[in-house]
């Protein structure tokens, strides 16, 4: 986990050196919407100051409730500006982890986009300023471009921006909240810059590239910009996960750089069967938030010409921690990668002992970019931060070359009669089946075994399939005690936001 020196840059200081260096290039894309960097910089002290003048100060929560759109960024910049700590706000329903986060934050401001705006019907706001993009639902409202303006960033009249410490905290990173009530990760520009430099050097990012985040602006938003921040290149938004649309988006804006779940690269590789896609212009397809398996690697570089990137990152570790390298020969079938640099990684079985290769036990995760705590949660920051240590809940596997490899969740092993079961075992076995398209295992209770499992596939488009066949499929593969006797046929699996499947969603499939 070496280290080249100890300081890190704020993400203030980021956008500052880039305006100094190249103030005209555009530092974010959305379809005919074009941002310098200049612009960037005097509309987030416009914000900022705006957000001081209203009476924000240093360590204040500021609620975002925005679509993926450039006023993402300025709401990032300006926020931090301010000394604030932006807090994003999932508007998806339903509306319970939205009210959550409200009445654990605190914000003293809002940041809300006029369509979005109907997102808080019914909830209590605990605050009164609220700065509204697009039509003002009211005179008391704060007017977004009033606010972010040239003329209102310029004058500045009795505002003095705070000092900003690379250890302060200006971003609270929340769980997904499909297994439980949400998390917010309490994230300093320390751990977002030092989550960059790893992702830059490990895997070989440079100044042009051109980067497209498809995760939801109110998860990991700061992967949307922080690594065109840093390097002074260009991110593109595209609000969409249709093929098509996002293969336009990397042909005609020349998109280098691209991070996605492992479903994205999936639909690019049927939709090209079909339609042909241009995706030339990518040189790093990362692949995070879901598993990647070695098919889909294969096929996606038969198709484009390149490979895949699988990584590993949590909200937790501020990004990846776990990657595939860039480089020919890097890639071991099924496997996270190695470590990224400045981060420690090890698996260590129940008492806390390191395990040897090729043994199962939970992955730990060190590093200055992991977080140290949860915002307003002793109970779970005791229980997974452990002397710089983050306990991530995964159970994996590292083999003798260093590759690791993700085995399950803790929380979704089952015991079937006794014996440990991994519901990923079971969904890697029955993807090979050529008619199944997706499929996601979970486990029931049964009285006689004490637990099962069960597996709800989505098929080929046309086809048909026969239970059993599924079970003699996986009968060469994987032990009878893993194969389900309870096997449900549906059209599609949930998902969250971000494209992971939603596990604790299936059980309303039945």
């Amino acid at each position: 986990m070496e280290r080249r020196n100890t300081s890190a840059m704020t993400i203030v200081e980021m956008l500052r050196k880039d305006v100094a260096e190249n103030p005209c290039k555009v530092a974010v894309r959305q379809e005919s919407r074009a941002v310098t960097y200049e612009e960037l910089l005097y509309r987030s002290e416009g914000l900022a100051a705006a957000l001081i003048r209203s009476g924000v100060k240093k360590g204040d929560r500021i609620g975002v409730l925005l679509p993926k759109s450039p006023e993402i960024f300025i709401s990032f910049l300006g926020i931090a500006m301010a000394g604030g700590v932006y807090v994003p706000l999932d508007p998806t329903p339903p509306r319970n982890n939205l009210r959550y986060v409200l009445d654990l934050t605190s914000p003293a401001a809002l940041i809300v986009h006029s369509e979005l705006y109907p997102a808080l019907s019914g909830i209590v706001v605990p605050c009164d300023k609220i700065i509204v993009a697009g039509e003002k639902p009211s005179l008391q409202c704060i007017d977004w471009d009033d606010a972010t303006s040239r003329n209102a960033a310029l004058p500045r009249k009795g505002v003095e921006f705070p000092q900003l410490l690379d250890s302060d905290v200006f971003y609270l990173n929340f769980t997904s909240g499909t297994t439980g009530t949400p998390k917010g990760a309490v994230t300093t520009h320390s751990n977002v810059y030092w989550n960059t430099v790893s992702a830059v050097e490990t895997l070989g990012l440079v100044h042009d590239d051109v980067h497209l985040c498809m995760f939801p602006v109110f998860v990991h938003p700061h992967e949307l910009f922080a690594r065109s921040l840093y390097l002074g290149g260009t991110a593109v938004l595209v609000d969409s996960i249709y093929p098509k649309t996002v293969a336009k988006a990397v042909s005609e804006f020349k998109t280098t750089a691209m991070m996605a779940v492992a479903a994205i690269y999936d639909a690019f590789t049927r939709q090209h069967e079909t339609s042909p896609l241009d995706l030339g212009a990518l040189r790093v397809p990362e692949s995070g938030g879901s598993f990647a398996g070695a098919a889909l690697v294969q096929k996606f570089e038969d198709q484009f010409g390149i490979p895949i990137y699988p990584v590993w990152g949590s909200t937790e570790t501020a990004g990846i921690a776990l990657a595939t390298p860039s480089g020919k020969g890097t890639y071991r079938p099924d496997s996270m990668g190695k470590p990224c640099r400045y981060y420690e990684v090890q698996i260590v079985d129940e008492y806390g002992a390191p395990t040897p290769p090729g043994v199962t036990g939970e992955m730990m995760v060190k590093g200055p970019a992991v977080c140290s705590s949860y915002y307003r949660n002793p109970a779970e920051s005791k229980l997974h931060m452990l002397d710089g240590w983050f306990a991530t809940g995964d159970l994996a596997m590292q083999d003798t070359e260093g590759f690791f490899y993700f085995i399950d969740r803790k929380t979704r092993m089952m015991k079937v009669a006794g014996m440990k079961v991994f519901p990923s075992e079971i969904e890697k076995a029955i993807l090979k089946h050529p008619k199944i398209s997706e499929v996601a295992v979970s486990k029931i209770e049964d009285r006689v075994h004490g637990e099962m499992p069960r597996a709800y596939i989505v098929l080929k488009d046309g086809e048909t399939i026969d239970k059993n066949e599924i079970r003699k499929h996986c009968e060469d593969m994987i032990a009878g005690y893993k194969i389900p006797r309870s096997i449900k046929v549906v059209d599609s699996l949930p998902r969250t936001p971000g494209g992971k499947i939603n596990y604790s969603q299936l059980e309303k499939l039945d």
